[in-house]
Order: C-alpha cells, then structure tokens, then sequence
C-alpha cells in the first residue's frame, strides 16, 4: 500500500477522527478512537495503542485571575522559558515548545529513528483558565500526527 493509500485509508476510516472534549471551562477536540482516560477531574488524556501516540490536557482555575499573557508567562518561567514560543489560541496567549528524544534503552545504540519521539508541550490561558496540553508521537509518524496535533489546536476554546 503506498503511502498516500494508507493516509487516504485513515482519514476515510475515521481511524483518527475527533469529537469535542471539555474540561474544566476549556473546550478542544480529541481522537475519538484512541482509548480515553481520566486520572483525576483536572485531566484527560487519549493514547493510541496501534502507535503509542499520546494526548494529555490538564485544566485548572486560575486563583487569583490575571491578565491572560501574564498568565502564560508565569506558567512558562515555571516550566523553563527555553524553547517556547508564543503563540495565540482560542483567542488569547498561549506558548508553545517542540522536543525530540530518544526512549527505550541501550544507550547511544538505541538513538535511532525507530525510537525517535517528539514531544509538543503548550500552555495557554485565559485569565481564569489555565491549561496544558502535551502530545507525544514518534518523529517518523508526524505526517500523520501533526495534522492531528493542529486540528486539537484549531479547536481550543474558552467556555463563558
């Protein structure tokens, strides 16, 4: 099967179909097929088992509220400014960071492409709302990941 029969066989499929999620005043699309997890009421995340990909969003009130972008720029100091870039949102700041590493074990041996990942980590907030979104997926993958990945960022909205 060439590769643009595979991609036309997914995207037909609804293998990596979305549906609207929400959670904590904060509103985003997720796979809809992958398998849904809640491990506490301020966090969902979604794994796909075929290829390990993972999405996790976790959402909490911002106390006290402040002004969004100081919002944003307080989560990003904590995490580590290096890397993000900022971004806007469902209408208001958010920053973004790209990271690619290595997993499994074997040392320099195991760096190969097969074990490649890339990691995208975004904050965002409202002024009351805050939030973190992680997607993890192999790096070989991210032709069919990315569009994904853009399609859970186009959809990120603030409930009233």
């Amino acid at each position: 099967m060439t590769a643009l029969a595979l991609t036309l066989a997914l995207a037909l499929g609804g293998a990596d179909s979305l549906a609207k999620q929400t959670l904590g005043g904060l509103t985003f699309k997720a796979p809809t097929q992958w398998e849904k997890t809640q491990p506490d009421d301020h966090s969902l995340t979604w794994a796909d088992s075929t290829s390990g990909a993972e999405l996790a969003v976790t959402v909490f009130p911002v106390d006290p509220q402040r002004p969004a972008k100081t919002c944003v720029n307080q989560m990003v100091e904590a995490l580590g400014t290096e890397g993000f870039t900022a971004l806007t949102l469902g209408a208001q700041p958010a920053s973004k960071k790209v990271t690619t590493d290595f997993v499994g074990e074997g040392g320099e041996e195991a760096k190969t492409d097969a074990n490649k990942v890339t990691t995208t980590s975004i904050v965002g907030c409202n002024g009351k709302t805050k939030w973190v979104l992680t997607w993890t997926s192999k790096t070989a993958q991210g032709a069919r990941f990315g569009p994904i990945l853009k399609r859970v960022m186009d959809s990120i909205g603030y409930g009233k």
